[in-house]
């Protein structure tokens, strides 16, 4: 069987391998729900929040504040992670007042995402976006810091995220090939040094003769 033909073998496996690995890659989970809904006014305090992902999110890194516009803090305990849902109990005796929940999770493909849900419970004013009162960055809950949760940057930092996946297809496709061009190189090249040597005959070599 010809040199070059295990090589055109392994191309083909690893030009499949990249482009199997590339769709996963560019996948990341989102919020689907949440309890209270965006925007939402309830006609008393609630209990606890709670946020449904799109996926079973990573068990570290869960993180979530409840605060109102003052900056005060509710979230009464560290969050708990089952599966897609990510549950916060608050404390009690919350006013009629706007509040936002803000979370930051780690997707179950490790990257860490963030958002806002505002709501309003009783009589209470809405937030103003970012109006949480609590500084971007230097919010925290049972120890864990919520960086970048201000209505704009989480907005943001969500269609960052987004956007990325279509780039990294385009870089995982564009390695591959790369490696597919120095792959059919190396062959070329192989074939070429084995025809090569195939149309040397024995005692062809320079210099030898025959003599009678």
């Amino acid at each position: 069987m010809p040199r070059s033909r295990p090589l055109v073998a392994g191309l083909a496996v690893a030009v499949v391998a990249l482009c199997a690995t590339a769709a996963p890659a560019s996948a990341h989970d989102k919020l689907i729900s949440s309890d209270p809904a965006s925007d939402q006014r309830l006609a008393e305090a609630p209990a606890e929040v709670s946020l449904t992902f799109s996926a079973d999110v990573l068990d570290m890194g869960a993180a979530v504040v409840v605060s109102d516009a003052a900056g005060t803090e509710w979230v009464s305990a560290v969050p708990t992670v089952d599966g897609p849902v990510v549950t916060a109990v608050l404390d009690a005796g919350m006013p009629d007042a706007g509040y936002e929940i803000r979370w930051r999770v780690v997707s179950s493909d490790g990257h860490p995402i963030t958002g806002v849900v505002p709501f309003t419970v009783g009589d209470g004013e809405p937030l103003a976006d970012g109006a949480g009162g609590v500084e971007a960055g230097a919010a925290e809950t049972g120890g864990a810091s919520v960086p970048g949760t201000d209505a704009q940057s989480s907005t943001q930092t969500q269609i960052a995220q987004e956007d990325e996946g279509p780039w990294r297809v385009v870089l995982v496709g564009a390695g591959g090939a790369a490696v597919a061009v120095a792959l059919l190189v190396l062959v070329q090249f192989l074939r070429r040094r084995s025809d090569a040597g195939g149309a040397e005959e024995p005692g062809d070599e320079p210099g030898s003769s025959e003599t009678v």
